[in-house]
């Protein structure tokens, strides 16, 4: 049973490019020594000083200009995360989705689709949602997914797939409270709120009996109750992706849920161990209700990020990942 979302919220504004179908190609060239000299400007701060890079993976042909929200967001982000630089982050041209969080903040995305070669579109190989800071006191998974971000703007070329990134899915989480909290700004722990089928029956036990109502891991009142949540859910519905990865910490693992073609082998340094899912879970919503393929990475540290060579190593894996073990679906929006 699928949750209805709130009427009163409005669904999330923006639009999703539209791509060809998928015809089979080879498999790219990596280009690793751009990739991790990319990663190393960014966190090194090289772009508050120069301009930010300009490829021809726009989604429009407006020039974009921040709007004040995406101003602020970059600017408090940079000013938690030692990573994010200001200009780093507005080069990004993030876009800002008409669904706020629950304390009035931007949910913000960024569409990346390959690179054009000489006037001839690259046929995208699939559709890949990545998701961050689900869990707003995960600093790395943000932190490396602004990285990942930055390389992938600045050098187009390194992909194959047609990405859309939700960088902060909990900006409250990250932002409203000091220290910041894993769940959102009415306690709801997101990555307990999405509307699997069996939430109405499971979850608020669940939470009560194994949890022992851990507020941390609380599910909230309902499914897809929060904001957040409902956004997720229906950028899911929009893009139908072929696969979903979001970024957590700190296990130091992968986890993996969805169909069994796409069981993964290792990403960087991260071995694939199943920690299973739990009611109202991305993982048991996507991985199993939708048979979406749910790629979970654990950073081994929530506060400290790895290495710029495990994080090309990873970003490397993941390709790999989604040429070889993702079947895409030959669908248009």
């Amino acid at each position: 049973m699928k949750c209805q979302l709130k009427p009163q919220l409005k669904p999330p504004s923006f639009t999703l490019k539209q791509t060809p179908k998928y015809k089979p190609n080879a498999m790219l060239k990596t280009v690793k020594n751009l990739f991790i000299f990319a990663m190393l400007t960014a966190s090194h701060g090289v772009f508050a000083s120069s301009n930010p890079p300009t490829t021809s993976n726009k989604q429009n042909t407006v020039p974009y200009q921040a709007s004040s929200d995406v101003k602020q967001f970059c600017k408090d982000l940079s000013s938690k995360l030692r990573t994010v630089k200001y200009q780093g982050c507005l080069s990004l041209e993030l876009q800002v989705a008409t669904t706020q969080s629950i304390e009035g903040r931007p949910l913000t995305y960024r569409e990346y689709i390959p690179e054009s070669i000489q006037s001839v579109p690259k046929l995208p190989k699939g559709r890949i949602l990545f998701l961050s800071g689900i869990h707003g006191d995960e600093y790395s998974s943000i932190s490396i997914t602004y990285l990942w971000m930055l390389a992938m703007l600045k050098h187009p070329e390194s992909t194959g797939q047609h990405w859309l990134f939700l960088p902060l899915a909990n900006p409250d989480g990250l932002f409203g409270k000091k220290p910041s909290t894993r769940t959102n700004a009415r306690g709801v722990d997101l990555n307990r709120n999405f509307p699997s089928p069996d939430w109405e029956q499971l979850a608020l036990s669940y939470w009560k009996h194994y949890y022992r109502k851990n507020k941390r891991r609380y599910p909230g009142a309902g499914p897809a109750s929060e904001p957040e949540t409902q956004w997720i859910v229906e950028t899911v519905e929009r893009f139908k992706p072929d696969a979903i990865i979001s970024v957590h910490a700190p296990y130091g693992l992968i986890d993996y849920d969805g169909p069994e073609h796409a069981t993964p082998d290792n990403i960087g340094g991260l071995k694939h161990k199943e920690l299973g899912t739990y009611p109202g879970s991305l993982g048991r919503y996507a991985g199993e209700y939708l048979n979406v393929p749910v790629l979970t990475l654990e950073l081994h540290a929530a506060g400290t990020m790895p290495t710029e060579q495990e994080i090309y190593n990873m970003w490397q894996d993941i390709e790999e990942w989604a040429q070889l073990k993702l079947k895409r679906k030959e669908t248009d929006f």
